[in-house]
Order: C-alpha cells, then sequence, then structure tokens
C-alpha cells in the first residue's frame, strides 16, 4: 500500500512538472528599446523625464557633455546589437558642429548588455545669451529593435504625457539673476556686473545662487563699490553694456 502511494505521488508530481513546463511561455519578439531616463523606476532622488534643460547662464564652463541613455526592456544578447537614433531636423534648431557635436560613431546595446550611452557635447556659443536652442532626439523601430513601448500618461488632469521614444534638450546661455542677489547690496542685476564681481573675488556665478551668505554678500558689495571707485579714478571707469556708469547698491555706498 505505502509502495502504491510513493508511485502515485511521483506520477502526480511528474504530471505538474509537465504542465508547468507547459504554461512558461518565454518572449520570442523583438525587445523594445526606449530612453532610460523616461522608462526608469522612479526612486526617492531621480524621476523619469524625457527632457534637460541645460543652462550656461551660472557657471564658467565652454561646453557641457551630457549622456543620453538608451535601454530595452528584453534579455541581453550574445552579440552587439545596433538600434536606429536619429535627430528630429524638423523640430530641432541647434545646429550640429555650431551648438553641438555628437561624440559617439557606433549606437548598438552592445553583447550582454541591455544600456548604451550616447554622449552629445553642446557647445557655448554667444547666440545662446539671447535665444535657447533645441536638439530632439528619436529611436527609431529596426531589426533588433522594436518601438512598442510610445508614451505614457503623466497627469491624468491635464492629459500631459511622457514619451520613450523622444528625447529634448533646451539649451540656453540666458543669464539668470542669483538667487541670493540683493539689489540694495548689489544694485540693479546686469550680466556684465555678475560676471565682473565673479572675476574680482574669483568665484563662480553658481556661488551667488546658492551658497553666499548674507555677510559674505555685504563685504562683497563694500569691497566691489571700492573697486569701482579704484578704477574711476585711474581713468578705466566700468561701464554696463547701456553705457551707464556701474555701481553698486545704495546699501554698498
Amino acid at each position: 500500500m505505502k509502495k502504491l502511494f510513493f508511485i502515485t505521488t511521483a506520477l502526480v508530481l511528474a504530471i505538474a512538472l509537465v504542465s508547468c513546463e507547459k504554461d512558461i511561455i518565454t518572449y520570442q519578439g523583438k525587445s523594445n528599446i526606449y530612453f532610460y531616463d523616461a522608462g526608469k523606476v522612479p526612486t526617492t532622488v531621480a524621476t523619469n523625464t524625457d527632457s534637460t534643460v541645460l543652462s550656461f547662464s551660472l557657471v564658467s564652463n565652454t561646453d557641457s557633455v551630457q549622456k543620453l541613455i538608451v535601454a530595452t526592456n528584453g534579455a541581453p544578447a550574445e552579440v552587439d546589437r545596433p538600434y536606429k537614433i536619429q535627430i528630429d531636423e524638423s523640430a530641432s534648431t541647434a545646429i550640429n558642429g555650431v551648438h553641438y557635436e555628437i561624440l559617439d560613431k557606433v549606437f548598438a546595446i552592445g553583447k550582454g548588455s541591455v544600456r548604451d550611452t550616447v554622449n552629445i557635447r553642446f557647445i557655448r556659443t554667444k547666440d545662446m545669451q539671447s535665444t535657447s536652442f533645441k536638439l530632439f532626439f528619436d529611436l527609431i523601430a529596426n531589426e533588433n529593435f522594436s518601438t512598442e513601448m510610445k508614451e505614457k500618461v503623466v497627469n491624468a488632469t491635464t492629459g500631459k504625457k511622457m514619451s520613450f521614444l523622444k528625447y529634448r534638450f533646451f539649451v540656453n546661455d540666458i543669464v539668470k539673476k542669483p538667487a541670493r542677489w540683493l539689489d540694495t547690496y548689489f544694485g540693479t542685476f546686469t550680466r556684465k556686473k555678475l560676471f565682473l564681481i565673479c572675476e574680482v573675488f574669483e568665484i563662480s556665478p553658481s556661488y551667488l545662487d546658492t551658497s553666499i551668505s548674507v555677510a559674505e554678500l555685504v563685504a562683497y558689495s563694500k569691497v566691489m563699490q571700492r573697486y569701482l571707485n579704484q578704477q574711476k579714478l585711474q581713468g578705466k571707469t566700468v561701464f554696463e553694456e547701456d553705457g551707464t556708469e556701474m555701481t553698486m547698491g545704495t546699501s554698498a555706498q
């Protein structure tokens, strides 16, 4: 009787295993390709996005290399898999060789990998001081990858969507007034004054935006006014772009 029980149990387990094997269906189609920053799992420190705003206004860099990560939701392959990425010429205003250059020549998800990085160097140009330039990338289906992951709704009220297949860069050098700039000490904000202050004190514009204390701000403004006064006495009066004499605020006089 006990022997019969073991035989019956073994048969049931065998049938169950065969049934499970038949129920397991692996995906046989092409892997989807998408921009990683839009399709990644969001965290508390990083949110999903399909665009980047790059401003040179408060930095001294002459260029900036941005990384655009392309990913696939399929399993890694044993060979390199080229993918197709192209610039949307109809929507982009940035000029290749003037405002940007693509540093990579080959675009492929490498062997054993599910991601690739496209490196774009944005070049700081004078016309960025008055104009924001756009550079849009599109992912296109090819023999290796499909593009069935298109977009998702991120705001049900407004219907706003995030694209998995289009990534947008907005680049400018339109200077903004630093957050900690106080007119009563630094006077009317101008681009020329901002960069002269940074040159005199050997600080970055971003320092005035996020880090300077009130005590430092007061001291900088008074020292800067003395500097301007000395320049004037030496016959080197500093003028703003509009031709008016540069001065600090009333509390720095």
